[in-house]
């Protein structure tokens, strides 16, 4: 497995994996922050690393330096990391991948990651993704899915989550590990977390907290989520504190309530669910007319809210 340094012995009889990346599909982190959260409640020990350097453009992810107590300078570059979490009485071991998606080379890059998952055993691989939306965070957060085992698949449709996958575009290089999976004959589901895209601000807990949720309803695999309770409420607690500081922020926030509880009344009411929230500009509904205002503004205040708040030290998402 040339481009991979380990860091331990690799494990065997590990069936699961679950992967996220930083960039393109981690919308206020909530992917690479709930795979980040299993490695914390699960004591995931670090197993592996790519080495960064067949794999990026350190013009577009630069590496950061930094100046330790000795007054030595230190670089910290862009890394991919296998973590491996032994099981317990009641758990079963997993796998767990997170990083930053690389610039370059990604046939190379998923052929290489694909071996040694296949090294440990992975049986099935679960990707993490998050999406910027037109939902409300005053209700609970979306998160959709889809897999290649029928049984999965079925558990999704029983929990009103499944979605189809008609989407063409740009994609990611998850999209990249998933041929190699199917080359393979390795099964692959996905979760997508819906984040509401007037709050970008990062992490985004509440998104984090349904993410791992639907990982337990899905595939039985236990978490603690306890932590991200408090976060969450206090996560909550800083934006409401925005939106009763700005009227058309609260009157936008009602907005996209109305169309959210409209089109949840309409699936609860039809055969078929819908597998995501439609957004107000394409619902084609009576209330299209209605006018939204600019949400760049709304993610400015937002953001000049918190960020002030982590400076004064009140933030308890501050690292």
């Amino acid at each position: 497995m040339n481009g991979i340094r380990l860091h331990r012995e690799i494990p065997h009889g590990v069936k699961t994996l679950v992967v996220a990346f930083a960039g393109w599909s981690d919308a206020g982190d909530a992917a690479t922050g709930a795979v980040q959260y299993l490695i914390r409640a699960r004591n995931a020990e670090l197993l592996g690393e790519f080495d960064p350097e067949e794999f990026y453009d350190f013009t577009q992810y630069r590496p950061i330096v930094s100046v330790d107590d000795r007054g030595m300078r230190e670089l910290e570059w862009p890394h991919n990391r296998f973590y491996y979490a032994p099981g317990t009485d009641g758990t079963s071991p997993l796998l767990l991948f997170v990083g930053i998606e690389p610039s370059l080379k990604w046939r190379t890059f998923s052929n290489t990651f694909m071996d040694l998952v296949q090294a440990c055993g992975v049986e099935q691989m679960i990707t993490f993704g998050a999406l910027l939306n037109a939902v409300p965070h005053t209700r609970s957060p979306q998160v959709n899915g889809s897999s290649s085992t029928p049984e999965v698949q079925q558990v999704m449709k029983s929990l009103g989550i499944a979605r189809g996958g008609s989407y063409h575009g740009p994609t990611g290089v998850s999209s990249a590990l998933v041929e190699v999976c199917q080359q393979r004959n390795i099964a692959h589901s996905n979760l997508w977390g819906h984040v509401p895209h007037y709050i970008q601000t990062s992490p985004n807990p509440a998104v984090i907290q349904a993410t791992l949720e639907t990982l337990s309803r899905s595939f039985g695999i236990a978490v603690n989520l306890r932590e991200l309770e408090g976060q969450v409420a206090a996560f909550n607690e800083h934006c409401e504190q925005v939106i009763a500081q700005e009227p058309s922020m609260r009157a936008y926030v009602r907005r996209l309530e109305q169309y959210f509880d409209d089109v949840a009344s309409e699936e609860e009411q039809s055969t078929s669910p819908s597998s995501s929230t439609p957004s107000p500009e394409t619902r084609g509904s009576k209330n299209t007319s209605l006018e939204f205002p600019d949400p760049e503004d709304l993610v400015e205040d937002l953001e000049d809210f918190l960020r002030q708040r982590r400076r004064s030290g009140s933030d308890p998402h501050e690292d």
